[in-house]
């Protein structure tokens, strides 16, 4: 166990590092934002601490350590569990001491301490003995809590391996495919909530997710937020981002010869004119410009819009600008201009084929936690004197004063009862 303690300490520690440090960005990124710690960061791998060889030796090591405590206590824990609970073993570390008495049979006593299931039993001696166990299940508490834990690395360390990741973008109306899977997803609404302070409060999707043309099944419909994902198909869909999209209109001699819909940092190129292109790099919702005459944009609100484009001729690049709305790129016969900005939707889709293993070891640390903390083993019993009294005593193994105290006041409040005195009403003499 300490072996299991200092590992979690370190995958802890690393875990920290991973959510502060920024994951998989280019070395570049580490040597400018983290100029002193970035030979470190490189060097121990925590640019991708999750993925990196020795994070994944220490999560193995705490498997095996897990599987071992678990191995080792597990035949103690069976004999423990059939052999643990008797009334001789009680009887052997009991020193005498009564924790209460009662005049008739302790049947009524155990019932109200809640032991259902009485042996009775008699010593070499010929004392009467009454036994009674229950909660024997609360010993596997910590146990179980191991093998949920186990579990749930097993189930996400092989989902990590396992898992198929996707990406779809687009706008309302369109249908993508979903990677190879053989789904394809149509969007049918994306949906921006902003705040009063024009923030933005929620993206939502509404998406319907089937099998390609000519393939067979039923479609599924529903949303997607940003922290509901919807699970459909044994895949799960996450709303991830959005941006804007606007359409490429493409006119030769004042004729439409095409629309491309490009999302911002994509490109087409011009069907009619070979090596001609246009990249759409970024869309300014409400223009305008900062102290530097650097384009930005002063509301998310679609007030005045206008385009960040780059023009390409074989790789080479034409031109460079900002176009507001209206204006439009002219090359010889070719004019081309932006239209119908909007927002586009970005979904990421995972599928994970051992999420269900990491489920049910949650389920089992929780199970553990309640038989840890809740469920308590408990023993009691009541020996027969020679005045025919019982005198009545037990133990637990956990929070065993709290248990031993109830079996005092349940003996007190029996006594009470037999005495022909009303339990918890004022008596004569003022007390309780």
């Amino acid at each position: 166990m300490k072996c299991a303690v200092g590992l979690l300490l370190i995958l802890a520690a690393a875990c920290t590092m991973g959510s502060l440090i920024p994951q998989g960005e280019a070395a570049g990124y580490y040597t400018q934002g983290y100029p002193q710690a970035a030979g470190a960061i490189l060097m121990l791998g925590l640019d991708d601490v999750f993925h990196c060889w020795w994070f994944v030796a220490l999560t193995l090591f705490l498997c095996v350590n897990l599987l071992f405590c678990n191995i080792i206590h597990f035949p103690s824990l069976v004999r423990k569990s059939r052999y643990g609970f008797s009334w001789e073993r009680c009887l052997k570390g009991w020193d005498g001491t009564a924790l209460g008495q009662t005049d008739g049979e302790p049947g009524k006593l155990f019932a109200k301490m809640g032991f259902k299931k009485i042996e009775k039993k008699q010593t070499e001696d010929g004392a009467q003995v009454w036994y009674g166990a229950r909660h024997k299940a609360g010993i596997w508490g910590p146990w179980l809590c191991h093998l949920g834990m186990l579990t749930v690395i097993a189930g996400f360390g092989l989902g990590q391996l396992c898992q198929e990741q996707y990406t779809v973008y687009g706008v309302p109306g369109q249908t993508k495919p979903v990677g190879d899977t053989g789904y394809e997803l149509t969007i049918d609404s994306f949906d921006v909530k902003l705040r009063d302070d024009a923030t933005v409060e929620q993206y939502t999707t509404a998406l319907t997710v089937g099998m390609e043309s000519g393939g067979t099944g039923a479609y599924m419909s529903g949303e997607t937020s940003v922290n509901r994902p919807l699970s459909l198909f044994g895949m799960k869909f996450y709303q991830n981002s959005t941006g804007w999209a606007a359409e490429a209109e493409v006119r030769k001699d004042g004729e439409v010869i095409q629309e491309t819909l490009l999302c911002a940092g994509e490109y087409a190129p011009v069907e009619d004119r070979e090596g001609l292109a246009v990249m759409l790099n970024a869309f300014y919702p409400d223009y305008g410009e900062d102290a530097a005459g650097m384009p930005r944009t002063l509301s998310p609100a679609l007030r005045n819009p206008a385009y960040l484009y780059t023009l390409y001729y074989h790789d080479q690049i034409l031109g460079m600008n900002v176009l507001k709305n209206g204006e439009k790129i002219t090359v010889d016969s070719y004019e081309i201009r932006f239209v119908t900005p909007r927002q586009y939707t970005l979904i990421q889709i995972k599928r994970d084929p051992f999420g269900w293993l990491a489920a049910v070891g949650g389920v089992m640390v929780l199970a553990s936690l309640l038989l840890a903390f809740y469920i308590r083993p408990e023993e009691m019993w009541a020996v027969r004197a020679g005045d025919g009294t019982w005198a009545v005593s037990g133990r637990s193994r956990k929070s065993g004063a709290m248990f031993l105290e109830s079996i005092s006041a349940a003996c007190k409040k029996m006594a009470e009862e037999e005495a022909g005195e009303p339990a918890g009403e004022e008596r004569g003499d003022g007390r309780l």
